[in-house]
């Protein structure tokens, strides 16, 4: 049992990287929800100002993606991941004293997420690599459907977390959470660092042209270069872009609508995210055997069209109005598989960007690759808001559906992900 288990979570450092993800993961989401609520509540902000906010950890990372991608290429995914934590430790512990001495601003709270965004990011980009390091090649898809798991249990449990701390302990206090899962995050990469000789898995590496790697990792737009040469990682991010646009876009409209042309209750909605929640558990945990039983091009090109077939059952649940019970069930069922088909999305694209992308350029790829995707993201959600203003909610729906199932044929190219052949490994 004890060999099984060991097995399972690969090794004794990957299991403490996997343990600090969940921690991290709980922490950001409980502050996720505290951040808003200090701006409603504490500073009695306006709806553009926590639109601001909103976007603030995005354009943080948006502005300082490609630095943050070369220096973890430049001083290793460990250590990368190390100052991530300790700077948004700094941060939160930062955000906690002003907090506390009742000196807060609006200004001051939008610098301290705009600091959040970048410790973030980098603690993200040096994920990547650092699973590199640590996994050997033919666990890699397994890897990552750990690190779906532990997002999704994150995810699921942080908000509530969050919510509950701001009711009992006020806002200062309850971001002591945050700073806490930051500085245990901390010890146990500090502790995989200490011992890194002694249990780093030996990484398998794909056969790449180094002297190449080495001339274009002295670029500053390394990573977005190779990403545009590459035609398997190229496909990969353009679709994940447009994707992330419309997914974007739905959702901001997708509130509005089910509350107001569903007549969904907030115990309602709460259920259908819960669904999803579950949805993404259950995928990260058999992600890596559906993984080796089809093929790596075709399933990343359902992984994005599933999606848009789940989206398509939210407005045609209007059909149904009147009976709510009906209508809740088509939304749940449209949640679970949404949540479902993404998290086999996330794990297949990063493990095939693992395999392809030189070790010593991973960080500036990722950096690229989430870059791609944050500029898309609040570019999205101000065209759903704009469309659905002009022509309606359920109308918006039906385009970000057919804009979310598009998103496939920026895989079809030759050279696309559909050439990427599955490591015998796998």
């Amino acid at each position: 049992m004890v060999a099984k288990i060991e097995d399972t979570f690969i090794s004794k450092s990957f299991s403490r990287v996997l343990v600090g993800q969940i921690i991290s993961v709980t922490g950001s989401n409980a502050t996720a929800v505290v951040i808003p609520l200090i701006a409603v509540i504490t500073l009695n902000c306006s709806s553009f100002e926590v639109g601001i906010l909103t976007a603030a950890e995005s354009l943080a990372a948006a502005i300082f993606g490609i630095q943050i991608g070369k220096w973890c290429d430049k001083i290793g995914p460990d250590k990368t991941m190390l100052l991530s934590n300790l700077i948004g430790a700094m941060a939160t512990g930062a955000l906690f004293v002003v907090l506390y001495l009742n000196i807060i601003s609006f200004p001051a709270l939008v610098f301290l997420m705009l600091v959040i965004g970048v410790a973030s990011l980098g603690f993200d980009i040096s994920r990547t690599g650092y699973t590199v390091a640590l996994v050997p090649r033919e666990r890699i898809p397994h890897a990552n459907s750990l690190i779906e798991g532990a997002n999704a249990v994150g995810e699921g449990i942080g908000p509530s977390i969050g919510g509950w701390l701001f009711n009992t302990v006020g806002s200062a206090f309850s971001l002591l959470f945050d700073f806490a899962s930051y500085l245990t995050s901390s010890l146990l990469v500090f502790v995989n660092i200490h011992q890194n000789k002694q249990e780093y898995a030996q990484y398998d590496q794909q056969e790449h042209d180094a002297e190449d790697a080495d001339e274009i990792g002295n670029d500053y737009l390394a990573g977005f270069k190779y990403v545009i040469s590459n035609g398997i990682i190229k496909s990969i991010a353009f679709s994940a872009g447009q994707f992330n646009f419309f997914t974007s876009a739905f959702f901001t409209v997708y509130y509005v609508f089910v509350v107001r042309n569903l007549n969904m209750n907030a115990t309602e909605v709460g259920l259908a995210a819960t669904f999803s929640g579950i949805a993404g558990i259950v995928s990260a945990a058999v992600t890596g055997t559906i993984i080796k039983k089809i093929t790596p091009g075709p399933l990343y090109i359902y992984s994005l069209i599933v999606p848009s077939l789940a989206a398509v059952l939210v407005p045609l649940s209007s059909i149904f109005a009147g009976h709510s019970s009906i209508v809740l069930i088509t939304v749940c069922i449209s949640q679970f598989l949404w949540s479902f088909a993404i998290t086999v999305s996330v794990i297949l694209g990063e493990s095939i960007k693992q395999i392809v992308a030189p070790e010593g350029m991973l960080g500036q790829v990722s950096s690229a690759e989430r870059m791609i995707a944050l500029v898309a993201e609040p570019i999205g959600a101000l065209a759903g808001g704009l469309c659905a203003g002009a022509i309606g909610e359920k109308i918006a729906l039906y385009i970000c559906v057919l804009g979310l199932g598009s998103s496939a044929l920026w895989t079809l190219g030759k050279d696309g992900i559909l050439s990427f052949k599955k490591p015998k490994e796998w």
